[in-house]
C-alpha cells in the first residue's frame, strides 16, 4: 500500500506527471513504484476517473479504460477485450513511466493499432515531438488534423517497449487518403529491414524487407522511394516518396508521385503546387503486440529513486534575437568568408567575428557600420554599441586571455588604423592592447596570413592557420602554421614548432595542457607523417604524441579535416566528406562515427556544458547516418547497408557525448546564405549556444520566423531535476 500512498500525494497536486514526458525532455525526481503504477493508479484520487479500490488493484483488467486499467498496448487493449472500438485508450510501459493516452485504430486487419503521427503537408522529420500526444489523440482526422502532429521519437520507443523497429511484427502503416475529398483512403505497409530506435528520417533512405498498397507487394528498396513508377492509373497511386525536392514545391509529407494530382485548397485531402506530386493527409501506425504481464517495471525502494535527468541539449527553436550582423567585406562572398566564424566570451560580453560589414536590428530599422568583429550581449544579445574597433579584412578566430582581453586572429594588416598582420590584441572598450605588438608573418613565396584557431592554455596562447614567423620586434620565431606565444612577453616559442607542410583549420589545447589537437591540411610534422587531425605534445619540442592519432577518412578523395575539439574523454574531429567522428582521448580509439548526406563537410565543433553534449556544424541540409565511416560506399538499397541509424541534420547536430548517438531531437530550421551554413559554434556561460556562419532566418521556439543576420541563439532544455518531494500523506 506504501506505493499507493506516494501515488495518492502526487495525485492530489493536480494529476502531475510521475516521470519525465518524452515528449518534453525535462527532468524530475520520482517517488512512486513504477512496478505498482498500473496499480496504484486505482487509489481514489481527486481528478482520476473510473478508480477502484486499492485492493482491488491487482486484478484490474488492463483495458486501457482508465489510468488504473492501463494497458502495454492497443493491441493487448484488443485481446482483453474484442468488442473495443476506435479510440483513445490508456498505455503504459516501463519506458513511458505513466499512463498516457493514445488513438487506437481497433478495426483495421483485427484492430490494436496505435497512432503516432498525422497531418498533411509540413512534417518535420526531426526527432522532436511536433505537437503533443494529446492533440495526436484527440483529433486523428479531418480537416482540422491537417496541421502535422508527431510523437517524439523517444515516445514511440517507448510505446515499443524497449523492442527494437525492426522487430514490430506488422511494420509501419500508413493510412493516406486517395482522394482530394478523403472518401477514399489507401492502406500502406512497409517493413524495415535494420532500425533499432524509431526515426522520422523516412527520406533518408531506410532500407526495408517488404513494401505493399492495399495488399498488393511492390519491390520498395527505401523509406525514401517506394512502390511503382508507373503512370498507368491502376497503378499511379501505389508510390510513397519521403524527401525534399523542387518538383513538389519541396513539400515535407508521404507524398505521392507525379501523376497524383490535388490542389492547395485548405480543405484538400491531397495537397499539391503543381499538376502532380500531391501531398496526401497521412496517418502513421504501428502495432507493438505487449502485454502489461510481460513487462518488467522497476522496483522503487521507500526513499525512492535517484533523479531522472535529461541530456542538456539545446531546443531546436531560436532565441529571440534583438540584433544580428550583415553583408560581406573584403574576404569574400564565398564559403570560407561567411559573415561569422568565430565567438569568444568575456564576462558577460559575446565577441563575434567573421566577414561581416554591419550589424542590424530585428525589424531593420537601425543599422550601424560596423565590420569585422562586434559585441553583445551574452545574456539577452543586444548589440554593445561602445565596443567599435576598425579592422581592413576578415576576422576568423578569437579567444578569451586569461587577464579578460580579447585574441583576435584573421586575414587584417590594420587594427584601429594601425598596423597589425593576421593577430591583435584589444581591451574591453575595443582599443589596441598598449602592451600587445605581436603580429604573424608569413615569409614563404604566398606572403599569405590567415590565422583560423586561437586557443589559450599554460600561460601560452597557440596559433595555428598559414603563416611561418611570429615577430614581436626583433624577435622572429620560426613557426610554420602553428606555434605559440608567452602571454607575459608577446614573445613567440621558438623551441615549439610543430613545422606543419599544410595550413591548419582548427586547433584546441586538451583539457589537461598535455597537448594540442590540430585539424586542417597537413600531412607532415617536420618528417613526421600526419593525417590531417594530428595531436602534438606541449613539451618542447612539439612532437608528435605516442601513440600518434591516425584519424579515419571517410572517403579516399579529399580527406581535409576543418574542425577539432576535445569533449570530455573524447577528441571530435570533422572535416571533408561529411565526417564528425570522435576518438578516446587515452589511446585514440575509434568511438563514434556519422556521414553526412546529402551536402555537409563539418565546418565547426563544440561541446556543450558538462561535456555531455557533443555539437557539430556543417553546410548540410539532410540527413546524418550513424555508424559508418565510408561515405563513398553506402546504399541503403543493398544488403551490404553499414550506417545503423538516420536522423535529420541541418546545419548543426549534437550527439551525446557519453553514448556517441546523434541527437534527433535537436534540429533547427533555418536558412543560410549560399548553403555555407554553420562555420562556429559555442556554448555561453548560462548554457545558451551560439551558432553562426552565414545565417539570414530562423525559426524561433514556439514557432514563427525571424531575422538571425550571421547567427542564432538556442537556449538548453532542462536538465537538472528539482528537489525529492517528501512529507507525503493519505488523506
Amino acid at each position: 500500500m506504501r506505493a499507493a500512498v506516494l501515488l495518492h500525494s502526487v495525485g492530489r497536486r493536480g494529476n502531475d506527471r510521475l516521470a519525465p514526458r518524452t515528449d518534453q525532455g525535462s527532468s524530475v525526481r520520482t517517488k512512486t513504484s513504477l512496478a505498482a503504477l498500473a496499480a496504484a493508479f486505482a487509489v481514489v484520487v481527486t481528478g482520476l476517473t473510473g478508480v477502484v479500490p486499492a485492493a482491488q488493484a491487482a486484478t484490474v483488467v488492463p483495458d486501457g479504460s482508465n489510468q488504473a486499467a492501463a494497458a502495454a498496448s492497443c493491441w493487448e487493449v484488443k485481446q482483453v477485450k474484442p468488442s473495443a472500438t476506435d479510440g483513445v485508450y490508456w498505455l503504459l510501459t516501463p519506458q513511458l513511466r505513466t499512463p498516457t493516452q493514445f488513438y487506437c485504430d481497433m478495426t483495421t486487419d483485427g484492430g490494436g493499432w496505435v497512432l503516432v503521427g498525422r497531418g498533411r503537408d509540413g512534417w518535420n522529420w526531426d526527432g522532436d515531438a511536433q505537437g503533443t500526444p494529446a492533440q495526436i489523440a484527440s483529433t486523428p482526422t479531418g480537416q482540422s488534423a491537417f496541421a502535422p502532429k508527431k510523437l517524439s521519437t523517444a515516445t514511440v520507443d517507448a510505446l515499443l517497449g524497449g523492442k527494437r523497429v525492426d522487430a514490430l511484427t506488422d511494420g509501419i502503416r500508413l493510412r493516406r487518403a486517395a482522394t482530394v475529398d478523403g472518401t477514399s483512403w489507401q492502406d500502406v505497409r512497409v517493413q524495415i529491414r535494420s532500425l533499432a530506435s524509431w526515426s522520422w528520417a523516412f527520406g533518408a533512405g531506410h532500407p526495408l524487407t517488404s513494401a505493399s498498397f492495399d495488399g498488393t507487394s511492390f519491390s520498395g528498396a527505401t523509406s525514401r522511394d517506394f512502390g511503382t513508377t508507373s503512370t498507368l492509373s491502376s497503378n499511379r497511386l501505389r508510390r510513397v516518396w519521403t524527401f525534399e525536392s523542387s518538383t513538389n514545391g519541396w513539400v515535407r509529407g508521404f507524398n505521392y508521385g507525379s501523376g497524383v494530382t490535388g490542389s492547395t485548397a485548405s480543405s484538400s485531402y491531397l495537397y499539391a503546387t503543381g499538376s502532380g506530386n500531391a501531398t496526401p493527409f497521412t496517418q502513421v501506425f504501428v502495432r507493438p503486440r505487449l502485454r502489461q504481464s510481460d513487462l518488467s517495471f522497476e522496483t522503487v525502494p521507500d526513499a525512492g529513486t535517484s533523479a531522472v535527468t535529461a541530456l542538456p541539449v539545446a531546443k531546436s527553436g531560436s532565441l529571440a534575437q534583438p540584433w544580428g550582423v550583415t553583408g560581406t567585406g573584403a574576404g569574400g562572398t564565398g564559403e570560407l568568408a561567411t559573415e561569422v566564424q568565430a565567438f569568444a566570451q568575456i564576462g558577460n560580453t559575446m565577441y563575434v567575428g567573421g566577414n561581416f560589414t554591419s550589424v542590424r536590428n530585428q525589424s531593420g530599422t537601425q543599422s550601424e557600420g560596423q565590420s569585422y568583429l562586434a559585441a553583445f550581449d551574452a545574456t539577452t544579445g543586444e548589440w554593445i554599441s561602445s565596443f567599435r574597433p576598425t579592422f581592413d579584412n576578415q576576422v576568423r578566430s578569437l579567444a578569451a586571455l586569461p587577464d579578460g582581453r580579447l585574441a583576435v586572429g584573421g586575414e587584417f594588416t590594420t587594427v584601429n588604423g594601425q598596423g597589425r598582420t593576421g593577430l591583435t590584441v584589444l581591451d574591453a572598450t575595443g582599443a589596441l592592447s598598449s602592451s600587445w605588438t605581436t603580429v604573424v608573418e608569413n615569409r614563404g613565396t604566398s606572403a599569405k596570413v590567415s590565422v583560423r584557431g586561437l586557443d589559450v592554455s599554460g600561460g601560452r596562447l597557440y596559433v595555428g592557420g598559414v603563416f611561418t614567423h611570429l615577430v614581436r620586434g626583433t624577435n622572429a620565431a620560426y613557426a610554420r602554421n602553428a606555434g605559440r606565444i608567452d602571454l607575459s612577453t608577446g614573445n613567440g616559442d621558438a623551441g615549439w614548432n610543430p613545422n606543419f607542410n599544410g595550413s591548419v583549420a582548427a586547433l584546441d589545447v586538451s583539457d589537461d595542457g598535455a597537448r594540442a589537437y590540430f585539424a586542417g591540411y597537413m600531412t607532415a610534422s617536420g618528417a613526421t607523417t600526419v593525417k590531417k587531425g594530428v595531436a602534438i605534445s606541449t613539451a618542447a619540442g612539439a612532437a608528435v604524441t605516442t601513440p600518434a592519432w591516425n584519424p579515419t577518412y571517410s572517403t579516399g578523395g579529399a580527406s581535409y579535416q576543418q574542425a577539432v575539439k576535445q569533449v570530455g574523454g573524447k577528441v571530435w574531429l570533422g572535416g571533408s566528406q561529411h565526417s564528425m567522428f570522435s576518438y578516446d582521448t587515452t589511446d585514440f580509439a575509434l568511438k563514434d562515427t556519422g556521414i553526412t548526406k546529402a551536402g555537409g563537410d563539418l565546418q565547426a565543433i563544440t561541446g556543450g556544458l558538462g561535456d555531455k553534449v557533443a555539437y557539430g556544424g556543417c553546410h548540410c541540409g539532410d540527413w546524418n547516418y550513424s555508424g559508418t565511416t565510408n561515405y563513398d560506399n553506402f546504399n541503403p538499397g543493398t544488403t551490404s547497408v553499414q550506417w545503423t541509424q538516420a536522423g535529420k541534420i541541418s546545419l548543426l547536430g549534437a550527439w551525446d557525448n557519453t553514448t556517441g548517438a546523434f541527437v534527433t531531437t535537436f534540429a533547427p530550421q533555418w536558412k543560410s546564405r549560399g548553403g555555407f551554413g554553420v562555420w562556429a559554434a559555442t556554448v555561453a556561460k548560462d548554457g545558451t549556444l551560439w551558432a553562426g556562419g552565414s545565417i539570414q532566418t530562423s525559426v524561433k521556439d514556439g514557432g514563427g520566423n525571424q531575422f538571425s543576420g550571421g547567427f542564432a541563439r538556442f537556449a538548453q532544455r532542462p536538465a537538472t531535476a528539482p528537489s525529492a518531494p517528501s512529507d507525503a500523506k493519505a488523506v
